[in-house]
């Protein structure tokens, strides 16, 4: 797999989605179940709570959420603030806590709350007569003049994944003719002078780089859609939490904060 940053996400979701998760949260603290694959994960119960400070994970929602998401933006994290601890800020804090040396379990505890409190990198300002100021562009790597034209390019990829709304899927289609899933994919980004990789697994392990935060154009990566190893689907993610894909009923838009794609999520790549 590229070595290239760790991908998160989600944004906002439905404010049914909220009413259904905020009790079950709020009541079962202690149920928390660290991620399986994470070595540094940790279990957590109610003893282990500091009652003085917020105590969050994910599916928590509120103002000590949007609280905990500004002060990560602060320090160079992208994550939206919404007030909503989903996919994104759960790994925004895995990101910081890597950082900081701490346990990578995505959950804002003490020593994460600490941390936050101690880091004093926001006080400081680079010394003019031998730093340069930041760079401010996307991940910090691109000059603006660069960002203008990934943001061209970008605009580009979106409109070719809309002009083929509605084309039917054929297995192993490469064109406006019919597409399979990659198939979609490859054509997209052949219109727009990018060689993938054929197949999600191989897009997903060698191509673009994994980034921090979504941005129109980005490829949108999820697992176990059906019986195959690896990533199994992907989309071209064109904002407001839309992506373009092609699925059994041919080349349509979808929301990628539903249940169904949310559950099968993995992460996101650039390919520009």
């Amino acid at each position: 797999m590229s070595n290239g940053k760790t991908r998160m996400l989600f944004l906002s979701s439905s404010l049914v989605t909220a009413v259904m998760f905020t009790p079950m949260w709020s009541e079962n603290v202690s149920a928390y179940a660290p991620d399986e694959d994470d070595p540094n994960a940790q279990d957590y119960t109610e003893e282990d709570m500091d009652n003085s400070q917020p105590y969050l994970l994910k599916h928590d929602q509120g103002s000590d959420v949007e609280q905990l998401q500004s002060d990560l933006g602060d320090r160079g994290y992208n994550v939206q603030v919404d007030g909503i601890f989903g996919p994104e800020t759960e790994n925004a804090v895995k990101a910081y806590q890597s950082d900081q040396g701490l346990d990578r379990d995505g959950v804002a505890g003490s020593n994460t709350y600490q941390a936050l409190a101690s880091d004093e990198t926001l006080d400081e300002e680079p010394d003019t007569a031998t730093d340069e100021a930041p760079d401010t562009s996307r991940n910090g790597e691109l000059s603006n003049e660069n960002l203008e034209n990934q943001d061209s390019s970008a605009s580009e990829i979106a409109a070719t994944a809309e002009s083929v709304l509605g084309t039917p899927y054929v297995w192993g289609g490469t064109t406006p003719d019919g597409f399979d899933s990659s198939g979609f994919i490859n054509y997209v980004f052949d219109q727009n002078g990018i060689d993938v990789s054929r197949t999600h697994a191989e897009m997903w392990e060698n191509d673009g780089e994994h980034v921090t935060s979504m941005s129109i154009g980005d490829v949108v990566f999820f697992e176990g859609t059906y019986d195959t190893t690896g990533a199994s689907h992907s989309g071209i993610y064109i904002g407001d939490n839309q992506m373009i894909h092609a699925g059994s009923e041919g080349v349509v838009q979808a929301d990628i904060t539903s249940d169904y794609w949310q559950d099968h999520f993995i992460g996101f790549k650039t390919m520009q």
